[in-house]
């Protein structure tokens, strides 16, 4: 609007003059009318030229007052705007974090494939551990059945306790935990429930399966009924009351039999049984021994496809941890699978056996190495898989190493023919294994 006014004042001003002068102008001054003309015409000429000078600097003038008013106003504007934009990102910046922190998660949740795996470290780690667990497993039968190995049966009956408590403390402190860390991982997002016991319940499962199946395959396999059983105790106290080539053993004699030391190199052999007993004494060790070695096999399959799956500096500490587990726990398999009496070529059948627990693991780390590129470690389905194979593992290992081992050899007679050090030497033995692999478990 007072642009406008401003342009109107001079055009009036030069309509005014044009005017006047044509009004004041004599009637006969015809001389003077060209003169008249060009005045005229050069006042309406300087009207309108002052007129565009003073609109065009008009014009300029606004223009820039019009740029001096706005520009701060757009520049405060812009940095409302930036400032209105920062306080709201701030203001949502919880939410875009944690969304972004879930999608980060799901993509290390989903993500398959193994980091710094190194093929031929692997193939060789697989070697590694065959070698391992064939020399542990198939070195008692090897010293029980070859006369030229000269290796102390004490040394055997020690490793074999050592062993004993290698497979207690892999049941509770590497499988049991394993597999509570695994089925707690934040991958699974509650698929579990709220229950966080699962692998204690599963555990005691496997204890419970075990127990029946042991139980199911002793009245099964071994047979023999309390009549016979009767029958046979029986005959043994006839046996045992009976003269011995036509006259009593003397008394004094006995007893300094029945005090005699004993070593730890074996049980006596004097004892009198019927042919059924020591018939089910047999078949009731091939039984225990199968399920102790059915028990480490599967076990045995789980470590060897978790350290196939593994890599970098990591692989590394779980195989020399895997080796001295394996050695151990082969040793005591081993030196029960030397005490089973075959019927015919014990050392054939003995050593097959032990070549069965030294294949397991190898065969879980072919397994492993063949998924690796499609195994996903940390996806919900895997986390579920090993963690309930983990916990039947660690059940399964807990009944084979107390019942099968710990309660069967120590209660044993053999084990109570021992000299009081012999018993103790196998106590501290037992004890090592279990405080050696437990300290394992820091690094494995």
């Amino acid at each position: 609007m007072l642009y406008a006014k401003r342009n109107i004042l001079p055009i009036a001003l030069a309509l005014s003059a044009v005017g006047w002068a044509a009004t004041t102008a004599p009637a006969d001054a015809t001389k003077t009318t060209g003169l008249s003309h060009s005045i005229t015409g050069h006042i309406i000429f300087q009207s309108f030229t002052t007129t565009a000078t003073l609109s065009i600097a008009s014009v300029a003038t606004n223009s820039a007052t019009t740029v001096e008013e706005d520009f701060p106003t757009r520049t405060l504007s812009g940095q409302d705007d930036s400032s209105m934009s920062l306080s709201a990102t701030s203001t949502q910046d919880p939410m875009s974090s944690t969304a972004l922190k879930d999608t980060k998660q799901a993509a290390e949740c989903m993500a398959a494939g193994v980091e710094d795996w190194d093929r031929n470290l692997q193939i060789g780690g697989v070697f590694i551990i065959l070698f391992v667990s064939a020399l542990g497993a198939m070195l008692p039968v090897a010293c029980k059945h070859v006369v030229w190995l000269n290796v102390s049966p004490r040394l055997i009956t020690l490793g074999k306790f050592f062993g004993a408590g290698v497979i207690l403390a892999t049941a509770f402190v590497h499988m049991l935990g394993g597999a509570t860390e695994t089925l707690k991982d934040d991958c699974l997002d509650g698929r579990m429930g709220d229950f966080d016991n699962w692998p204690g319940l599963l555990a005691m499962f496997a204890v419970l399966a075990m127990h029946l199946i042991e139980h199911v395959l002793t009245a099964t396999y071994i047979g023999g009924s309390e009549d016979d059983l009767t029958h046979m105790l029986s005959h043994n106290a006839t046996t045992l009351a009976e003269p011995i080539n036509g006259s009593d053993i003397d008394e004094e004699e006995r007893k300094t039999d029945t005090n005699k030391k004993m070593t730890i190199s074996g049980p006596p052999h004097g004892h009198i049984h019927t042919p059924m007993f020591m018939d089910m004494d047999r078949r009731r060790r091939h039984l225990s021994t199968y399920i102790l070695e059915l028990g480490i096999a599967l076990h045995s399959v789980i470590v060897g496809m978790t350290l196939a799956v593994t890599g970098g500096t990591e692989f590394k500490t779980l195989l020399a941890a895997i080796s001295f587990h394996q050695f151990f726990e082969g040793m005591a398999l081993g030196t029960r699978i030397s005490e089973l009496q075959f019927m015919r070529r014990p050392l054939v059948l003995g050593l097959l056996n032990a070549l069965v627990f030294a294949l397991t693991t190898p065969l879980g780390q072919t397994i492993g190495i063949g998924i690796r590129q499609s195994f996903a470690p940390r996806s919900p389905s895997s986390l579920i898989v090993m963690g309930v194979l983990d916990s039947l593992s660690a059940g399964i290992l807990m009944y084979s190493a107390i019942v099968n081992l710990l309660v069967e050899e120590f209660a044993s007679p053999e084990f109570r023919t021992y000299s009081r050090k012999a018993r103790i030497a196998c106590f501290v033995a037992m004890y090592a294994g279990c405080a050696g692999m437990s300290i394992i478990g820091k690094w494995a």
